[in-house]
């Protein structure tokens, strides 16, 4: 979970527009709850509720309350002062620079039911998470700005918090959770979101269950301080008891990272990886994920880096692909026996017999093309165009 200014631009998304239903309110008595409901910041409970100048919500959590299982909220434009509880399947649609500003609040969205779609919003100063998904399935997290959230661990005046995500990790910082945060989730998409100024970026972890067959596409992910831009973290002990993986029970496996634009993450509190794949206890588990088409440059760690730290961890099987991969690995990996000093495109290391793939990336100009560390099978290793790297590959 750990992977620890410089300012760099970032193309901000266009938020995609959204076309409201403007379907005529059945009776409650008659018919049950109504299919939209449009959420205003001067809205009038005697309303209509037929679009955003008959608003009858003032509160998100209101309109979910209100809204029949399946439904729409359409939250309008304006800023919204609360930690949203999306517990039933509803989509949420933000217009017109909709804000969810959650200044000393855990989260913005916390996701746990299915089916959940959560789109056009700004959200933005969570203790924790921007968004949260939590033992959910088939969850959409698209077309965001998610920016300065993990206020618990922020650079400036962090908030006093309990949240177990900001308790210190042997006795390390930890990171709040990060902008975006998926949690024993299954087959979401994060996609074509903003994810910036946080801890980190986006956090797929299994504390509570199997975090697998997500897809986190398309989204630009910069300037996250002390941790990763996308992270793949397998923190339950019970995911691969002896290295056997335990599937049903937890761990991280069968995600994509594809199409994504990572940059200018974890360059200050010891450095975060582009892309990392790692766990610490035996018995963690992070396999058969797949990062690529990505853009990754410029980050505290390598631009990938898979660490495997004991024996009895299953990190087999995944596959860095066709990526490009500048310079990064500004503040060295210092996490093995054998300390990585100089810019790096692909760092893996570990303390057990580790097989990944890693072929037809373009990688350049590092000190380092890839750095592997430990009994490493890298298949296709030598596949890769390296770029003015002054070391292709150095084997350790």
């Amino acid at each position: 979970m750990k992977a620890r200014i410089v300012t760099l631009g970032f193309a901000a998304l266009a938020v995609a527009p959204f076309i409201g239903i403007a379907a005529a309110q059945a009776s409650p008595a008659h018919h049950g709850a109504p299919q939209t409901v449009y959420v205003a910041t001067k809205a009038n409970s005697r309303s209509a509720d037929r679009g955003c100048s008959t608003a009858s919500f003032t509160s998100i959590n209101k309109a979910i309350d209100a809204v029949a299982d399946g439904g729409t909220v359409i939250v309008c434009g304006g800023t919204y002062r609360e930690d949203v509880a999306v517990n039933k399947t509803v989509k949420i649609e933000g217009r017109d620079n909709a804000t969810i500003d959650a200044t000393k609040l855990i989260n913005g969205f916390l996701v746990t039911a299915n089916h959940v779609t959560i789109s056009g919003f700004t959200v933005k100063n969570a203790t924790g998470e921007g968004i949260l998904v939590k033992n959910a399935k088939n969850a959409t997290i698209e077309h965001n700005t998610v920016t300065s959230n993990d206020q618990g661990v922020a650079l400036v005046n962090p908030v006093s918090t309990d949240y177990e995500f900001c308790q210190p990790t042997n006795g390390a910082k930890n990171d709040c959770g990060e902008n975006i945060h998926l949690l024993g989730a299954t087959d979401a998409l994060v996609s074509n979101n903003v994810v910036i100024d946080g801890a980190g970026g986006i956090l797929l972890t299994d504390e509570t269950g199997p975090t697998s067959h997500n897809v986190i596409s398309n989204n630009t992910v910069g300037n996250n301080h002390t941790a990763c831009g996308v992270v793949l973290a397998g923190h339950n002990p019970a995911a691969a008891p002896g290295g056997k993986p335990a599937p049903k029970v937890a761990g991280v496996f069968n995600n994509t990272v594809v199409g994504n634009n990572i940059f200018a993450n974890g360059l200050q509190g010891g450095g975060g990886a582009g892309v990392q794949m790692a766990t610490g206890a035996p018995g963690g588990a992070v396999y058969n994920n797949t990062v690529t088409r990505n853009m990754i440059n410029a980050n505290g760690h390598a631009g990938v880096a898979v660490h495997s730290h004991a024996p009895g961890q299953d990190l087999n099987g995944n596959v860095v692909t066709s990526n490009q991969i500048g310079t990064n690995n500004s503040n060295g990996d210092l996490a093995f026996p054998v300390q990585d000093k100089e810019t790096t495109g692909v760092f893996v290391g570990s303390a057990g017999p580790l097989t990944i793939t890693v072929k037809n990336n373009l990688i350049g100009p590092d000190h380092f093309g890839a750095f592997l560390v430990g009994p490493i099978t890298a298949n296709g290793i030598h596949d890769n165009v390296f770029t003015s790297d002054d070391v292709d590959v150095s084997v350790n």
